[in-house]
C-alpha cells in the first residue's frame, strides 16, 4: 500500500508565526524571557529612531549578560519547533524554569528588515545576520542565516539588533509604554516576590526606550509594582476624611496552593485589595480625569482584576472568579498554574483543557470566600464602604439640593389669576406648565383632554367633538415636547397637535416623523387687526388632508394672554 508523510510548508509557518502576536511590544516579552533562560542577571533594552537610511527606522537593541549560545544553539534560537532550554526529570515532567519550549517566541524577530545577533559562549563569539527575513518569506522563500565563528576573550552574553521592526511602526516604544509593558507583561515584572521566591531579585533591566535623553537607560528593578499595605482606617482618615478608602491596601499570598482536583497541579495566588489613589502613586499610565491623554494610557477597569498567569507572566484576565459586580476594579491580583496551556503565541489560554480551567477557578473561588473574604482586613474594608457610600450618597444629596436651590432663585416666573407659573426646563415642566393652563384657562387650547400619560407613547389623548358621545367623538393625540426638533419621534398619522415650550425650527424647515413622513413648518405672523392674533405654526402636508397645530408656548402665552416670563431674582 502506498504511503506518504504529511508536509509543512515551511515559508508559510514562519511567515504566520512571525506575524501572529497581538502586540508588537511582545518582541520584548520573549528576549526577557530569553535572557531569563540564559540566567543573565543584567538586560538593557533600548528603542531609537535610525535615520541614517533615509526614513524613519525603528531599531530595537536587546543585550544580556547571560550564557550565550554555541553554534547548535544558534540555529535552534533561529529554528522552528527545537529548544534547548527544556529539562525534564525521569518521568518527562518540565523542570526548567525556561519559559520557552517550542522555540516560536523567538520567530517574531523575522518581522523585520534586518536582525543581527552576536552571541559569545566559552571563548567563542558568533555573529549571526538575517537580512530583509519579512521580505524573503513574503516572496516564499526561507531567509538564509549568514554568520561567522570567533574567538575571542571577552565575557559572554547576547546582544540580538532588530531594524526595521513591524514595517517602522513606533506606537508602543515611548520609553514610558515600555516601561509599563515590562512590569505587567513580561517576566521581569513576575509577582514571584511576593510568594517569597527571590531566586531573580537582583536582575537589573536598564530601559531606553523612545524619548529617554539618558543613553545608559533607566535602571528597573525586578518585580511587579504593588501599593504599600496600609490598612489602617484612623489614620487614613486623619489625612483624607471624605474618602480614606482611596489609600486602603491590604494583602494576601498563597504559595505552592494544590488545585482542586488535578493531582500534580499547584498555583500562586496574591490578592491585593488596593484603593484608587494608592495605585496611582505607582502608576502613572493610569489616566487622570479631566486631563489629555498620554500614549500607553488606560483606565483603571481596563488593566486591573484577576490575571491568570504562566511562568509568572499574565496572560488572560479572569475577573468574574471573584467579583460579581465592578469591584475588581480594587483588586489586583495574580494566580500563576503551570498546567495552564498557552497558545503558540502565548496570546491566551485556548490550549488549556476545560477541566484544568475549571478546576483552577474552583480552587481560586475556595480561597477567595473562605480565606480572604472572612479576613479582619476584608471586612474592615467592606464596612467602611458602605458607611462611605452613606457618606457619599448624603453629600451628592447636599449638592443637589444647593443645586436646584440656586436654580430655584433664578428661575423665570409669572403670574396667572394670582397662581405662579415656573417656565420649564424640561419635558415634564411643559407637561405641568400645560395642566396649570387647562385649569386656569379651559379654553385656551381648541381641543379637550380625555386622558393623559406620559409613560410611553403620546402624551395626551384629545377631542374637539365636545358635544358627542366620546364612543362617536373623533380621537386624536397631541404630544409634548421641551423644543420641537426636525426629527420627531412619534407618527404624524393621528396627531392634532404639538405643544412645545420652543423651537428653533424656521419657516418652510422640514420634520420627519419616526416612519420617515415629512412634513413641513409653516410660520404665520400675528395678524395685528384681530384682537387676541397669535403667530401660527403649523405642520403640512402635500399629501394628507390634516394640518398639526404646534402651539409654542414662550410666544403663545406672551400673544395670547400677555404673560412675561421673568427672573425671580438675580442670585
Amino acid at each position: 500500500m502506498p504511503t506518504f508523510k504529511p508536509e509543512v510548508n515551511e515559508v508559510s509557518e514562519f511567515l504566520e508565526i512571525s506575524s501572529d502576536f497581538g502586540d508588537p511590544r511582545e518582541i520584548i516579552r520573549e528576549a526577557i524571557s530569553n535572557s531569563f533562560d540564559a540566567k543573565a542577571t543584567e538586560i538593557r533594552i533600548s528603542a531609537i529612531i535610525d535615520r541614517s537610511t533615509g526614513e524613519d527606522e525603528i531599531v530595537i537593541t536587546i543585550s544580556d549578560n547571560g550564557e550565550g549560545m554555541r553554534e547548535e544553539e544558534l540555529k535552534f534560537f533561529f529554528g522552528l519547533g527545537f529548544t534547548n532550554r527544556l529539562e525534564l526529570d525521569e518521568l518527562g515532567r518540565k523542570v526548567s524554569d525556561a519559559v520557552g519550549e517550542k522555540g516560536h517566541g523567538t520567530k517574531i524577530y523575522f518581522n523585520s528588515r534586518r536582525t543581527e545577533v552576536e552571541t559569545i559562549k566559552e571563548a567563542e563569539r558568533i555573529s549571526v545576520f538575517l537580512e530583509n527575513p519579512k521580505k524573503s518569506l513574503r516572496l516564499g522563500n526561507l531567509p538564509e542565516v549568514e554568520y561567522e565563528v570567533n574567538p575571542t576573550e571577552s565575557q559572554h552574553g547576547t546582544k540580538v539588533i532588530i531594524r526595521g521592526y513591524n514595517d517602522n511602526n513606533q506606537a508602543g516604544f515611548s520609553h514610558e509604554e515600555l516601561k509599563d509593558y515590562i512590569y505587567w507583561f513580561t517576566r521581569f515584572g513576575s509577582f514571584e516576590m511576593e510568594v517569597d521566591i527571590k531566586r531573580y531579585e537582583n536582575v537589573v533591566i536598564w530601559l531606553s526606550g523612545l524619548g529617554w535623553k539618558d543613553i545608559e537607560g533607566e535602571p528597573l528593578k525586578f518585580g511587579h509594582p504593588f501599593s504599600e499595605v496600609n490598612t489602617d482606617i484612623r489614620k487614613l482618615k486623619s489625612s483624607d476624611k471624605v474618602s480614606p478608602l482611596d489609600y486602603y491596601v491590604a494583602r494576601w499570598s498563597f504559595s505552592n496552593e494544590a488545585v482542586i482536583g488535578i493531582p500534580g497541579a499547584y498555583i500562586d495566588f496574591v490578592f491585593y485589595l488596593e484603593g484608587d489613589k494608592a495605585k496611582r502613586e505607582y502608576n502613572k499610565m493610569i489616566h487622570e480625569r479631566r486631563t489629555y491623554w498620554r500614549p500607553g494610557q488606560y483606565n483603571v477597569q481596563d488593566r486591573y482584576g484577576l490575571w491568570l498567569c504562566k511562568d509568572c507572566i499574565p496572560i488572560e484576565r479572569r475577573n468574574s472568579w471573584v467579583a460579581e459586580k465592578g469591584e475588581w476594579t480594587k483588586y489586583h491580583a495574580f494566580v500563576n498554574c503551570q498546567a495552564f496551556h498557552l497558545t503558540a503565541n502565548r496570546g491566551d489560554l485556548g490550549n488549556t483543557p476545560p477541566h484544568i480551567l475549571e478546576a483552577v477557578e474552583k480552587t481560586v473561588k475556595e480561597i477567595f470566600d473562605r480565606r480572604i473574604k472572612p479576613s479582619k482586613e476584608f471586612e474592615k474594608y467592606q464596612e467602611e464602604l458602605e458607611k462611605e457610600q452613606l457618606y457619599q450618597s448624603a453629600q451628592k444629596e447636599e449638592k443637589d439640593f444647593q443645586r436646584r436651590k440656586k436654580l430655584t432663585l433664578q428661575k423665570n416666573t409669572v403670574k396667572l389669576k394670582n397662581i405662579e407659573l415656573l417656565e420649564p426646563r424640561q419635558e415634564s415642566g411643559v407637561f405641568s406648565l400645560v395642566l396649570q393652563l387647562l385649569a386656569l384657562e379651559p379654553g385656551l387650547f381648541d381641543f379637550k383632554v380625555i386622558d393623559y400619560d406620559t409613560s410611553i407613547g403620546y402624551d395626551l389623548l384629545v377631542t374637539k367633538d365636545y358635544a358627542l358621545d366620546l364612543n362617536r367623538a373623533a380621537l386624536r393625540f397631541v404630544e409634548i415636547k421641551h423644543e420641537l426638533k426636525r426629527d420627531f419621534n412619534h407618527s404624524f398619522k393621528k396627531l392634532a397637535a404639538v405643544i412645545c415650550w420652543d423651537t428653533k425650527l424656521s419657516n418652510d424647515d422640514e420634520v420627519i416623523d419616526l416612519t420617515g413622513a415629512k412634513r413641513t413648518m409653516k410660520i404665520t405672523p400675528p395678524d395685528e387687526k384681530a384682537e387676541n392674533s397669535c403667530t401660527k405654526y403649523m405642520l403640512v402636508s402635500v399629501t394628507e388632508l390634516h394640518n398639526i397645530e404646534v402651539f409654542v408656548l414662550k410666544d403663545f402665552l406672551r400673544e395670547r394672554l400677555k404673560l412675561e416670563f421673568r427672573p425671580r431674582s438675580s442670585g
